[in-house]
């Protein structure tokens, strides 16, 4: 047996096939393809595309941070309080149980009406948190 080549370009003598390895570029493995060879140039992979969906918490009944949909700025919307069904529903429980004083109430209480949440910089409704 030879020892192992210590420098390269030196291969053992031919007495011993597939010791030496062939001969190549420092650096290129395979060799690029010639042109004219007929050979076609490989291709990369189909790159791919991630596409990624943020679902954004709707604010309840605090203000909240949210991207606003009509001017796409990140936002603390401003809250006001409106009547709405659950508002309308006591008014009228408490009027049929003949409590007329207090059958407005319920448009006093901030808890019974529902929150309309705006952006502060459009002034536009983002979201509407409905009490039912």
């Amino acid at each position: 047996m030879y020892p192992p080549p210590s420098q390269p370009g030196m291969c053992p003598p031919p007495s011993q096939p597939g010791m030496c390895p062939p001969p190549s570029q420092p650096g290129m493995y395979p060799p690029p393809p010639q042109a004219g060879t007929g050979m076609a140039q490989p291709t990369n992979a189909p790159s791919v595309t991630q596409v990624v969906v943020m679902q954004q918490l709707l604010p309840r009944d605090v203000p909240g941070q949210m991207t606003c949909p009509h001017c796409q700025v990140q936002v603390l919307t401003e809250t006001t309080h409106t009547p709405g069904l659950r508002t309308w529903v006591l008014c009228g429980v408490l009027g049929v149980l003949m409590c007329w004083p207090w059958c407005l109430i319920p448009f006093c209480v901030d808890s019974c009406k529902d929150v309309e949440h705006h952006c502060p910089n459009c002034k536009r409704v983002i979201h509407i948190h409905k009490r039912e």
